[in-house]
């Protein structure tokens, strides 16, 4: 489901805003994105592993999670603020901006932790509908959008976003509030450290994912970022499935690690088949049906295919890549899989800059593959030096 929303979402709105307006749109998603992953300081994924050992923790931990959230929320806002208004100031007014920062940090932050309490009890069909639900309102919100304006901008769709966004967090926190149940106040002081750490993780994870689409617009400029960040989002819709295997899967880690390393080190090599299987046929079908993408969302996007093409094997690499994390924090090296992380964030934007500089948009592109291929031989290559493994 998620993949046909996301797909059907990206075409309408990259033929709608036109490859400048959309580099500029995936630009404010990148940078808002990765704010979202600070707030709260990784308090949504302690409670994550808090509650799936036991439930009872949940009014706690969810307590926990708002009052983070609450605290955080206005620095980081501060900083996303500053980043975007530096990077697109003169490509969309500032009113429109921060609809835009208001849509990702508040609204989305809030779906994120509603997202994180039904995962956290294993109820996925109500993770779904919080998520796919998100993506379903934020369509139908562009349909109405490209029928009620006459001509469609960046400007314009920015407040049909935000609305989208509320009505979206408006509704997950009625289910968690029916089907969970409710806060309890606490800022829980022995998990802020463990905290601190899931959010380097998955700032890193999220900054390895989307820091590229900002640097090709600083070097290149929106409209050749808008046909990067479109063969980009083609070929992460197409990674669904892997993304929902490794969903599927998370909570599982931290009950086998409950019982031993050993057991949740042999369940992650088990799916690795399972991964492989599954994103293999994506690449294929990824590389052929490339060049027949500007037929749907315009010739405009004439660049996109050579880098869907050149990310083909982005599904198997997210595949590996996840499924190898998990087992390093099963073996007990979080600490390894959080540098990892950490480097391949850092050592992005540099390589994205030297890549565009050098090759333009397939130099981006290919820049980007290299990092993503680096870090999961070097995942794979320190789980196959540990003894324990």
């Amino acid at each position: 489901m998620q993949l046909v929303i996301q797909f059907g979402y990206f075409m309408l709105l990259s033929r709608y805003l036109g490859p400048s307006d959309y580099g500029v749109f995936v630009t404010l998603s990148a940078i808002n994105g990765i704010g979202v992953l600070l707030i709260g300081l990784g308090s949504d994924h302690v409670m994550i592993q808090r509650v799936a050992v036991d439930p009872g923790n949940f009014p706690r931990y969810l307590g926990h999670s708002v009052a983070m959230s609450a605290l955080t929320m206005p620095v980081v806002a501060v900083f996303a603020i500053a980043i975007s208004h530096y990077l697109v100031s003169a490509h969309i007014a500032l009113s429109s901006l921060l609809a835009f920062v208001a849509a990702h940090l508040v609204f989305g932050r809030i779906v994120a932790v509603c997202a994180s309490a039904f995962m956290a009890f294993d109820r996925a069909k109500l993770q779904m509908l919080v998520n796919v639900g998100m993506a379903v309102l934020r369509a139908l919100f562009l349909v109405a959008a490209v029928v009620l304006q006459k001509d469609l901008t960046l400007d314009h769709w920015a407040w049909w976003y935000l609305a989208a966004s509320a009505l979206g967090a408006l509704i997950s926190v009625v289910l968690v509030a029916v089907v969970c149940g409710m806060p309890s106040p606490a800022v829980i002081r022995g998990d802020i450290s463990l905290g601190l750490q899931y959010c380097l993780e998955f700032v890193a994870i999220g900054s390895v994912a989307d820091v590229d689409k900002p640097a090709v617009a600083q070097t290149l400029g929106p409209d050749i970022a808008g046909q990067y960040a479109a063969g980009f989002k083609i070929v992460d819709a197409a990674s669904a499935p892997i993304r929902a295997l490794l969903y599927a899967t998370y909570t599982r880690h931290f009950r086998n690690a409950s019982a031993s390393a050993a057991e949740s080190v042999r369940f992650g090599l088990k799916l690795v088949p399972f991964s492989l299987l599954i994103s293999v046929p994506i690449a294929i079908f990824l590389y052929f049906v490339a060049d027949y993408i500007p037929y749907l969302i315009g010739h405009d996007f004439d660049g996109t295919p050579e880098i869907i093409q050149l990310l083909a094997l982005y599904p198997l690499l997210m595949g590996l890549s996840g499924i190898g994390a998990d087992i390093l924090r099963a073996v007990g090296k979080q600490k390894l899989r959080i540098t990892l992380l950490i480097i391949t964030a850092l050592v992005m934007v540099p390589a994205i800059w030297a890549g565009a500089v050098l090759g333009g948009l397939l130099g981006a592109g290919l820049a980007r593959l290299i990092v993503q291929i680096s870090l999961v031989g070097a995942t794979w290559l320190f789980l196959a030096r540990d003894k324990t493994v």
